[in-house]
Parts: C-alpha cells; structure tokens; sequence
C-alpha cells in the first residue's frame, strides 16, 4: 500500500512539475515579448505536400510595431515577400495584399486571419497573451520539451489538435525567448501539408513607423486597391475578358529555347488555351497534369496550350523556376511573358483559362481550379475541336 501511495505522490509530483514548468517557459516568453516595442526579422517559409514533386520556398521580410489602440491585432504589421513579389500590410484593421505583377490592392476589412500562416509568430509578438490562449486550449494536448537547435538550448513546444488532423510546433531560444523554427503539420483528404519557418535577424525597437507608413503610401500609390466585395469569385469574372470578345494579341519567350512567341502565329489555324499561371501557386500547380493529359488527348485535332508566367519572369526566380520545372513532366509549352499580358487580359487571380477559338475570339473563361472546373474545360474543348 505504501509502494502504491509513494507511486501516485512521484507521478502527481512530476505531472505538477511537468505543468509548472510548461507554464514557466510560456510566462517567460509572454513576458519577455512585452518588453519591446517593436521587431524585425527575416523568415523562410517551406511548404510541400507529401505526395508533392518538390519543395516551395519563400523568403519574407517582417516589421510589426505594437499599438494597443488597435482593438483587433494590436499593432501594425508590413510583410514584404520578395519572391512573388507580394506587399502584406495591415493597419488599423484594414489588411492591404499588395500585388505588383497585376497593379493592384485587394483590400480586406476586420482581418483576423493569420498573415503568412498559424505559425509565423506575428500575432504572438503584437499579443504575447496569445501564446498561452493557444497551448492551453481544451481542444489541444501540449507538450514543452528541451531540445537544441543549431547548437543552441531551446525549448520545443508542440501543439497536437485532438482531431489528429494537425499540429503546431515552435522551436525557441530558451536564452532569448525567440522562436528560430517552426511548423505546421496539416492532414486532409489523405494528404500530409508540411509549412515550416525558418527565423534569423532579429532586431527589437527600431522599426520606424513613419517609414514603414511613407512606403505604405507609395506601395498603395503604385497598386490602386479594390475592396475585399470586388474580390469574390463572381467579382473576378464580371472584371475579367468575357465570351465573344478579341483576343489581345501579345509576345513572350518560348522558355526552354528562348526563342520569340507571337500569339498571331496561332489564330485561325488552332483552339488555344492560354493558362496564365506562376510556380507558387497550389492550384496552378494542380491544373498542370490535367492540362497536359488534356493537350495530349487533343492536340492531333487542332489544340494548342500555353502557360503563361509573368510573375516567375524576373532573375531572382529563374532558378527556382528551373527547378520547379524540371521535377514535371509538361506536354505543353511554358512562356514567359511580361507584366502587361496580364493586364490586358485582365487577370486577377491564378490560375486563369482562357480557349481562343479559331476565329480568335474568347470562347471560355474560368479562374481556379478543381474537378468541376476541368470537367467545364474538358467538355468546351471537346466542342470546338470536333
């Protein structure tokens, strides 16, 4: 009976040490956080599926100065993704998506979605609070356990959802209460999602907000905004070519031989399709197979399909764009365009679809992609080629 009693005394001790210590490390974090103002950091974002042919990767920059006049994120936040090349912005409970390939600003009200992802550390900065609202939800079992990470003590801090579906983890400096990894580990219709940050280059109290709202003006200059309403589904259709109109006629550069492309060689002699598309965007990525085993099955009776990237089209990505490539197998041809074909062709979202008909004309709008969409373009395709 003893043995028993000491038992139940070592485990109600180590489960209480084991609480206390969770909560230690998460009030040290809190409390450490609200000493600074402001910070910036550098992130790499990783993402991939597991059934997926590579790796996305995505290099950010982030300001985030606190203001607790603001009711709903507490601070004001600029994320530059250098890549795409994307401006994320919010102030005031306006989130601005600034997107210069198609010069303009969707505008999001009372935005309280996660800037880059759950895991980007963001919103624990401009509400240390929220840190500890999220390791002991009753939805969620959390585990704290000391690890080291690039040669640093660090302290692991793991975030298991009930529904097993997913998972947060947060890898920190125990020395400077920093997050320097984190990840978002996703199951859904059989498919592992993976989203993983890389943290360096921190600094603390010396962003200028007057900069920081200087550059935010240009950036909103340069890409007029449009309200969240203008963004919907129906919105972007009614904005974009319809059936019946001319196609713009446009040049770019074949991309595996560099060598000029000119939409009029085409008009009159085949149906196109022009899929405007860029390499860090899943649904494009999706459409490929389909697009190419639809080229394919089509081509011997008259169709022709082309991706058209302009947002890829810039030193920084070819080399990606190269690699992204060469892990596909694509039966159509890649172009590389410029900005301005997108405009023309009024694109404002990714993937778009557009069949040219052989009297060049638009004769099949869609944007996004999924089985429905396909099974639209399967069945128009199979029209205009009997």
């Amino acid at each position: 009976m003893r043995k028993i009693l000491l038992l139940l005394t070592v485990s109600l001790f180590l489960m209480t040490s084991c609480t206390e210590n969770k909560e230690n490390m998460v009030s040290q974090i809190i409390k450490e956080t609200k000493t600074h103002a402001s910070e910036y950091f550098k992130v790499t974002e990783k993402y991939y599926f597991s059934d997926g042919a590579d790796t996305t990767v995505t290099p950010f920059e982030v300001w985030a100065v606190r203001d607790n006049n603001d009711s709903l994120r507490n601070g004001y936040v600029r994320v530059d993704d250098y890549y795409r090349p994307y401006n994320m912005i919010y102030d005031a409970g306006k989130f601005y998506l600034a997107i210069p390939p198609k010069k303009t600003t969707v505008l999001y009200k009372n935005f309280g979605e996660a800037f880059i992802s759950p895991v980007d550390w963001i919103d624990v900065f401009l509400r240390p609070g929220s840190l500890k609202t999220l390791v002991t939800q009753p939805k969620a079992k959390t585990t704290i356990s000391d690890t080291t990470y690039q040669g640093k003590s660090c302290a692991k801090i793991e975030i298991r959802f009930q529904n097993g579906v997913k998972k947060y983890i947060f890898v920190v400096d125990k020395k400077q209460l920093i997050p320097l990894w984190s990840e978002m580990v996703v199951k859904q219709n059989g498919h592992v999602y993976n989203h993983e940050f890389f943290f360096s280059d921190y600094t603390f109290d010396k962003v200028d907000l007057g900069k920081l709202k200087a550059e935010q003006k240009r950036i909103l200059a340069e890409n007029p905004v449009i309200n969240e309403a203008e963004n919907s589904e129906v919105a972007l259709m009614e904005r974009m070519l319809h059936v019946g109109d001319k196609a713009p006629l446009f040049a770019g550069n074949f991309y595996t031989t560099g060598k000029e492309f000119r939409l009029a060689d085409y008009i009159g002699k085949k149906v196109i399709i022009v899929d405007f598309w860029y390499s860090h965007c899943p649904p494009c990525i999706r459409s490929m197979p389909a697009l190419s085993a639809l080229y394919t099955k089509y081509k011997s009776k008259g169709l022709v399909v082309f991706g058209l990237n302009s947002v890829d089209n810039h030193p920084r990505s070819m080399g990606y764009l190269k690699t992204f490539l060469g892990k596909r197998q694509i039966s159509y041809n890649i172009i590389l365009t410029k900005p301005a074909v997108d405009i023309r062709y009024k694109i404002s979202d990714y993937p778009t679809m557009y069949i040219i008909n052989k009297e060049g004309k638009i004769a099949y709008v869609d944007n996004g992609f999924n089985q429905e969409k396909l099974s639209r373009l399967k069945e128009k395709i199979k029209q205009l080629t009997k």
